[in-house]
């Protein structure tokens, strides 16, 4: 897959602007929708968290601890992402179609906690082979000077997914057991996209990666351990105290706040909306004044807009302080993904960026543990997430000492040092 790279001087004074072609776009479409897929099936996950509750009759605690089971298979998903430096990103990303809608079904079958812990598990492993192939993807075949961008209108159809779910979720979650036919829906557009896949081809930088020089993984990450690190790093500092904000305000909206399902949803898709200007802002002035800038920025936007969620429960200000969150979300994850594929050369860049997820779940999974184990001390849900957040300075200097990278090109040849912090 090649790109065409024409100067374009746009009017807003913006610089030279590079023509797309239409096989990039073709390939956005295509990552999308299976991305789209994968994020409906997320959503769900911990939009119906009160409803797995009810239906099997376990306490707030436990029903953290559930989600945080399911964030754990985000870890072996990281092992499946390594081969695909070997045997292709088509393959696995096929697979990783293919696993998530079999997950959905089990989920959707779920007769007791450990049954339904096992779905969750499974479908976290999956969307997270899918979403970070996704990216490995676009990044490699969009042009440098627009990369964020493009990064930024992937999430914009994941987001897609997002609105699907809460959709779904706002008209039927009083229903009962209407969480399992909707989780069971989200294996029909992960099956129907597989005939987007076949269309799809192979990385263009990935064969001529291959066909230079073929590493094994493991010597891939020592040469390269230094992005590992720096970006492992950021990424658990990250989402030590975002996660467990990001994934139980539904529970806490529910179970301590006593909002109604269709409230929760009705919120949650408006400020959805809103926070997605981040996606373009975030692409847009990470393009231009560069990565590291707009992370540090907007994770610490972030983390006092999802404050604000659990200090005040009247409707208008969680979704005032929900809509913050979620752009400022949006952009930071922008920018660290755009970091995160260009710290990395061609022929390591599905194996360093999924090593370097691991950084990030296990932020998720002790950020989630410590939430369940502050519960009862704090005397709530709301309190123990609010405890989480000061958490973010550790972030703040994580995210400092990464390479600024704007505008490195993605070639063989490339080095990962070459970039000044």
């Amino acid at each position: 897959m090649s790109v065409e790279v024409q100067p374009l001087t746009g009017p807003s004074g913006m610089g030279d602007r590079p023509k797309i072609t239409k096989d990039v776009w073709f390939l956005l479409f295509v990552v999308g929708t299976a991305f789209m897929a994968s994020r409906y099936d997320f959503q769900l996950s911990t939009l119906a968290l009160p409803q797995f509750q009810q239906a099997f009759g376990y306490d707030d605690q436990t029903s953290v601890l559930i989600g945080t089971i399911a964030k754990v298979g985000a870890i072996p998903a990281v092992m499946l992402t390594l081969m695909a430096d070997r045997i292709g990103r088509k393959p696995l990303f096929l697979l990783a179609i293919l696993g998530f809608s079999a997950s959905a079904l089990l989920t959707a079958m779920a007769q007791n906690p450990l049954m339904l812990a096992s779905g969750l598990f499974f479908t976290r492993l999956f969307t997270m082979v899918d979403e970070l192939l996704a990216v490995v993807l676009l990044a490699e075949a969009a042009p440098p000077q627009a990369r964020a961008w493009m990064l930024g209108l992937l999430s914009l159809l994941g987001a897609s997914g997002d609105g699907i779910a809460l959709a779904a979720y706002g008209t039927f979650a009083d229903q009962p057991d209407a969480w399992r036919w909707m989780y069971a829906a989200g294996a029909v557009p992960a099956i129907l996209s597989i005939i987007w896949r076949l269309a799809l081809p192979e990385s263009a930088a990935f064969v001529a990666a291959k066909q230079a020089n073929q590493a094994d993984q493991f010597a891939l990450i020592r040469d390269n351990r230094r992005p590992v690190i720096l970006i492992g790093i950021a990424y658990f500092l990250f989402w030590l105290p975002i996660s467990p904000a990001l994934s139980y305000n539904s529970q806490y909206l529910q179970s301590v706040a006593k909002w109604e399902p269709s409230q929760v949803a009705l919120v949650s898709f408006a400020a959805g909306m809103v926070g997605l200007v981040g996606t373009f802002l975030g692409g847009r002035l990470a393009d231009r004044f560069g990565r590291k800038p707009v992370a540090l920025v907007a994770t610490l936007i972030c983390v006092f807009g999802l404050s604000g969620v659990y200090l005040n429960s009247q409707f208008g200000f969680v979704g005032a302080a929900l809509s913050v969150g979620y752009m400022a979300w949006f952009a930071a994850s922008v920018a660290l993904r755009a970091t995160m594929t260009e710290l990395i050369p061609t022929k390591a860049r599905a194996t360093v960026a999924g090593t370097s997820e691991i950084g990030a779940s296990s932020g998720a999974i002790l950020g989630g543990s410590l939430v369940a184990f502050l519960i009862p001390v704090l005397g709530g849900l709301g309190h123990a997430l609010l405890a989480m957040m000061p958490l973010v300075v550790l972030a703040l200097v994580a995210i400092a000492f990464l390479p600024e990278t704007k505008g490195r090109v993605l070639g063989e040849g490339e080095e990962v040092g070459d970039t000044k912090a």
